[in-house]
């Protein structure tokens, strides 16, 4: 079971205190934070199994501080608890996991907690099984059919809100040579090496996918051409300097070549933004190696 935290959102301090202690009752502990603006930054940085939001006594309006925790984490569930039916009823629509009158009774209280426990265990069991179907059996790398997936609702989002999505196309440098020296064994350990050191040198909203063979793809939302030319120069040098397979007895080096592309400017769609990126990574791959290509639009 997934480790149960509980957040207390909202409300006057009496009213926050008194649910606190009834949630102690039930065996359980919670956060008591009287500050939205911290509650909200709280639930982007913590996956909470529940969090309750009081509407009594909330400084802005209470539920478009619910849109604002469902906005930083869909998936969180949010209880709110209210005097008003009409407004109890409106924040379900609004997307509320359960609403409760206040005051809450003892019985109640208890049912959401242990149906939220529940909840929260099912989203960790779906979130390690879809992880599983959408990574590649090698590398741990996520695989070409989740990338495909993963890039359209990224360029949605980049087209909806107006910003910058980059995608770079990773090559290594003559693996074949690995192979040849060490047996193919080695070579499959040097893509895991590969892929986890690439992973090292990202940001949690960025993602690597192994695309086939030697090749890897990296998203970078929020990205323009000049933040994914740094992204991808700070990869290429540390694809340089680490030595692979000493686990091995052995202190490999490898390098590797790189092309980006930048939405909107290189291309519209995924197709068009992957072709562009292995182009540009072509340009170099064909010439010197161990660098990034970067491919004007004709």
């Amino acid at each position: 079971m997934p480790e149960e935290r509980f957040l207390i959102l909202g409300g006057t301090e009496e009213a926050r205190q008194t649910l606190a202690r009834a949630v102690s009752e039930a065996g359980h502990s919670a956060e008591v934070v009287a500050d939205p603006a911290a509650g909200t930054a709280g639930v982007e940085n913590t996956s909470y199994t529940l969090v309750f939001l009081l509407a009594g006594g909330v400084p802005a309006r209470p539920l478009d501080l619910l849109d604002r925790l469902l906005q930083v984490r869909p998936e969180q569930a949010v209880v709110v608890l209210a005097a008003d039916p009409e407004f109890r009823a409106g924040a379900l629509k609004r997307g509320a996991y359960q609403v409760l009158a206040e005051p809450v009774a003892a019985a109640e209280l208890e049912w959401v907690l242990r149906n939220g426990a529940e909840r929260a265990h099912l989203l960790q069991t779906n979130t390690l099984l879809r992880q599983e179907a959408f990574r590649d059996d090698l590398t741990d790398a996520y695989n070409r059919r989740y990338m495909e997936r993963h890039m359209e609702e990224e360029l949605e989002r980049a087209r909806r809100y107006e910003r910058p999505f980059s995608v770079l196309f990773m090559d290594l440098d003559r693996l074949k040579t690995v192979n040849e020296a060490y047996g193919h064994l080695c070579g499959s350990k040097v893509l895991m090496e590969v892929a986890a050191l690439v992973l090292q040198h990202l940001r949690r909203s960025d993602k690597i996918f192994r695309f086939g063979g030697d090749e890897f793809v990296v998203t970078l939302p929020e990205t323009d051409r000049r933040g994914a030319l740094k992204v991808a120069n700070r990869l290429r040098e540390a694809v340089k300097v680490h030595s692979f397979l000493v686990s091995e007895g052995a202190a490999v080096q490898l390098t590797a070549s790189f092309g980006l592309a930048t939405f909107p400017q290189d291309g519209i769609n995924t197709d068009q933004l992957l072709r562009h990126a292995d182009q540009a990574m072509y340009l170099i791959k064909s010439t010197s190696r161990d660098g990034v290509g970067v491919k004007d639009l004709p």
